[in-house]
């Protein structure tokens, strides 16, 4: 008998450490498996724990079936600590909420420090999965192929999440995502009260320097099935929040607000490693890089340039690259890990930097720029004036065919909403009728149903009015007249007081992007007919001075006065760069160099009347415009004050975006 009672006194101290490192409460299953090492029927062996944890004072079983730690206190141990929570987790195409999605949620229910219920789902983010997400979480693109997307699930995650305290690892990472997905499809935020574990653990397990989630897991002995999934994460995350609640009652705390107030002031900062830059990149490349502005270009291991940038400071914006994270952004995923070296071009000046970053793009088509890379692609608005009916189109290619040709573009979206206005305000025909044949007429479409079109398919159009909207819309294009927009605001307004918020708002964002495309046609014509000038910059040769034509919009010539060199030399060379640019006279703006144009255009207005930018006269005395170059002192010369190229390949303008996508202006 003696013997039996020490064996039972064993078996109650190994349940007692059990329950208490597992946060002081743990399932009869767990329990029975750690006490007795049996993976059998925990019906049969609930009879013997029980028989055997009878006689100890400090333990007591609830009557859903957990096993929890005493400790004198009256309705067991956790009474005045949160039991009762939803512990979640969320993996994610990167880091940043408004730019990238969720792509999996994990969640565990429990009740009384015991996990009653679980829910796990992918997610399909409707874009590309990072290579470097993939390779992190396991979770591959075609898992997510078939996955349902985040509207589908939303109501499926609201009503698991209920009204629940909502616990988790670095939380505030995890609810910013989820609420910006529930924006996207206009649901209200959670406001479930919340508490993050991981202020929790810097201030109960302060002897530990890292404090990512399996790092903590180790140090307090709660199992871990797999890293970077969401439902085994969450599983993780609600464990160890129970064993972090058990060093809070050790610590004299007794309810939910003590624990929210031990982790007031403690960051709550993402902690999780995170391969960075410096994990591929030779620092070799650095080395080599001046601390001069000027335009870099990365290759991968055959030569070819996968990204072209702009810097004030080459070597501190590359350096920057080494402390990247890996795959995070669109810009990086897969960058990093293919250069093979790094190429850099010292400019002197911001509009230097600007044209050769515009060049090297338009020449080398980099995959990780999106802006200017897809420059032959900017379409042009065609009014088909040729037409006995004219109609108005997008289109990308400009031909020899008579029809009037407005643009080149580079915003896409812009031009599409200035023909959707068009469409609002002049019921012009769509259709590709040729209306030069006798099968040109009759069988009209839907849009004469709707009063959309004056019909000139069945006679009912009358010639002279449909050429008065013709004229009308291309003076409106011109910039000649903005009464229509007046016009489309009192429809916009209408809208909105009849509560056709859609048709508003839809208004609104045509009348925005239309009213940019129209600004931006005004710089580029602006720029082409403004006077010559010659702008004088710094020059990466030490004591020398840049000289750029701009004649027509576009830069004819380029010369570096070099120190010492006598100003009959400068002279010459420009004005014969002139007497070719007067020769060949002004040129249409084409897709190829309205990029160089609009650079040239938003300088040129920005720096206006400045010394260094100095007019051309109808009768230049070039050697007198050599000499007023070569005596401006350096102090008042425009040095390099671009800003580096932060995004330019994540987020480009709107229509780089579209065109990135596929989007077909035709």
């Amino acid at each position: 008998m003696a013997e039996a009672e020490v064996a039972y006194e064993q078996l109650r101290q190994r349940a007692y450490w059990f329950i208490r490192q597992r946060g002081g409460i743990v399932p009869e299953e767990a329990l029975i498996r750690h006490v007795f090492g049996s993976a059998g029927t925990a019906r049969l062996w609930s009879p013997l724990l029980r028989h055997v944890l009878a006689g100890d004072d400090r333990i007591g079983a609830r009557p859903d079936g957990c096993w929890v730690l005493r400790d004198g206190r009256p309705n067991g141990h956790l009474a005045s600590l949160p039991g009762d929570f939803v512990a979640l987790d969320v993996e994610t195409t990167g880091l940043r909420p408004s730019r990238h999605r969720v792509i999996e949620f994990g969640a565990v229910r429990y009740r009384g420090g015991c996990p009653v219920e679980r829910m796990a789902t992918l997610i399909n983010p409707e874009r590309r999965l990072p290579a470097y997400i993939a390779q992190l979480t396991g979770i591959r693109e075609a898992m997510l192929v078939t996955a349902p997307a985040f509207r589908q699930v939303a109501d499926q995650i609201l009503t698991f999440l209920g009204d629940d305290l909502l616990v988790g690892y670095n939380l505030g990472f995890d609810l910013d995502f989820l609420n910006m997905e529930l924006r996207r499809i206009g649901r209200a935020p959670l406001v479930n009260e919340s508490l993050d574990v991981l202020p929790l653990a810097r201030r109960l397990v302060p002897e530990l320097g890292r404090l990512t989630l399996d790092v903590v897991c180790r140090a307090l002995a709660v199992p871990q099935t797999q890293r970077h999934r969401a439902l085994p994460d969450a599983e993780a995350t609600g464990q160890l929040f129970l064993a972090l609640t058990e060093r809070a009652r050790a610590s004299g705390l007794g309810g939910l607000d003590e624990l929210r107030q031990l982790s007031v002031g403690v960051p709550t900062t993402a902690v999780e490693a995170v391969a960075r830059g410096r994990a591929v990149l030779d620092r070799t490349h650095v080395e080599r890089i001046p601390e001069r502005p000027g335009v870099y270009l990365m290759r991968d291991a055959q030569g070819r340039v996968l990204y072209v940038g702009k810097a004030k400071n080459l070597r501190r914006r590359v350096a920057s690259y080494y402390s990247q994270p890996l795959g995070y952004t669109r810009k990086m995923d897969g960058l990093l890990e293919s250069v093979a070296e790094i190429e850099v071009v010292e400019t002197g000046s911001e509009l230097e930097a600007l044209l050769l970053e515009s060049q090297f793009i338009h020449r080398y088509r980099p995959p990780y720029n999106s802006q200017q890379r897809n420059h032959e692609s900017y379409p042009y608005i065609k009014v088909e004036v040729s037409n006995p009916w004219p109609r108005v189109l997008l289109t990308r290619q400009r031909a020899d065919d008579d029809a009037c040709y407005l643009g080149p573009f580079r915003s896409t979206a812009a031009a599409r909403a200035a023909v959707e206005l068009i469409h609002e305000v002049f019921p012009l025909r769509t259709c590709s009728r040729s209306f030069r044949t006798a099968k040109s007429y009759g069988s009209p479409c839907l849009q004469l149903a709707l009063g959309r079109c004056l019909g000139p398919c069945v006679g009912r159009a009358d010639r002279e009015e449909y050429r008065r909207m013709v004229q009308e819309l291309l003076a409106f294009l011109r910039s000649e007249r903005d009464d229509l927009l007046a016009l489309l605001h009192r429809q916009l307004t209408a809208a909105a007081e009849r509560l056709d918020f859609e048709r508003a708002a839809r208004l609104r964002d045509l009348i925005r992007r239309a009213q940019s495309l129209i600004l931006a046609q005004q710089l580029v014509e602006e720029t082409v007919s403004r006077a010559p000038v010659v702008v004088v910059t710094p020059s990466p040769e030490p004591g020398a001075r840049e000289f750029l034509l701009v004649v027509y919009g576009r830069l004819w010539a380029q010369v570096r006065a070099s120190a010492g060199q006598g100003d009959a030399e400068v002279a010459a060379r420009l004005e014969l760069a002139w007497e070719r640019a007067r020769a060949a006279g002004p040129v249409p703006v084409d897709q190829e160099s309205l990029d160089q144009v609009s650079i040239l255009g938003r300088w040129l207005r920005q720096h206006a009347g400045h010394p260094s930018v100095i007019a051309v006269p109808d009768q230049p005395d070039w050697i007198e415009i050599a000499r007023r170059g070569r005596l401006l002192p350096e102090a008042t010369l425009l040095a390099a004050e671009l800003d580096d190229d932060r995004g330019d390949a994540v987020v480009g303008m709107e229509d780089d975006t579209l065109l990135d996508h596929g989007e077909d202006a035709g």
